[in-house]
């Protein structure tokens, strides 16, 4: 790997949670904010293969291993006609992949801002613990450190999960499932013309809080409301994008 000025960490080298192949996590923003335009100022994980830089794993099929059976994985999103990640493989995940980090196991030190679990990869490939641990574990119910997170293996994910992350559904029928296991959840429609359910909300962070909602929007470092059961609050919807 090319070694360049450090933004980030490595927090975990080991076997994916979902077929036991290498993968690695890496935080960045340690250093210098994010320039997400949605999420504004937020560290970011990334979960990637450890062997295929991320634009080959999504054509080689290695991205199975940080994003599993995910319907906006491009392979699966092609066969069923579903829209595909918005994340540009090419950009960001290839930029952080081909870069060498110092491992850190902890957040000690780092600049005091949100965790954002999963700019790309699915965050329960990685052991509960090493994602606890990050964003500093303390009780059932409270973390030292903000975060966000989404997971759609909230079917198989270790159950503590539910603590820590949202369980990313794309129909009322799986939103009643995974609210049955315990689960808050991020529900995506297809527009406007699909309803909100009892118990939701719209993402106070998307367009749509604006255009629908005539509310001014916010940024998801303000918002902090997708951290799983660790917040007390509504289940959240947004249009697909």
């Amino acid at each position: 790997m090319k070694a360049k000025a450090s933004n980030g960490v490595t927090t975990y080298r080991g076997p994916s949670d979902i077929d036991g192949r290498p993968i690695m996590a890496i935080l960045t923003g340690t250093n210098k904010p994010s320039q997400n335009r949605k999420t504004a100022d937020m560290l970011q994980l990334w979960i990637m293969p450890t062997d295929s830089k991320p634009s080959d794993a999504v054509k080689n099929g290695d991205d199975v291993s940080v994003c599993g059976t995910c319907p906006r994985r491009p392979s699966l999103a092609k066969a069923t006609g579903a829209k595909e990640c918005y994340v540009n493989v090419g950009q960001a995940p290839n930029g952080i992949y081909n870069t060498s980090y110092p491992t850190a196991d902890n957040l000690d030190g780092v600049r005091q801002a949100p965790v954002r679990l999963g700019a790309w990869g699915e965050p329960a490939a990685i052991p509960y613990e090493v994602n606890a641990r990050l964003i500093g574990y303390r009780s059932k119910h409270y973390y030292h450190r903000r975060h966000t997170g989404y997971t759609h293996r909230w079917r198989e994910a270790d159950p503590r999960y539910k603590q820590l992350l949202m369980a990313s559904v794309d129909s009322p029928q799986e939103q009643a499932e995974a609210s049955a296991k315990g689960f808050r959840t991020f529900r995506v429609r297809k527009d406007a013309t699909v309803p909100v359910l009892p118990g939701e909300i719209i993402c106070p962070a998307s367009e749509e809080q604006e255009s629908i909602l005539g509310k001014r929007r916010t940024t998801c470092d303000k918002c902090l409301l997708c951290a799983g059961t660790s917040r007390q609050a509504k289940n959240i919807v947004i249009i697909e994008h």
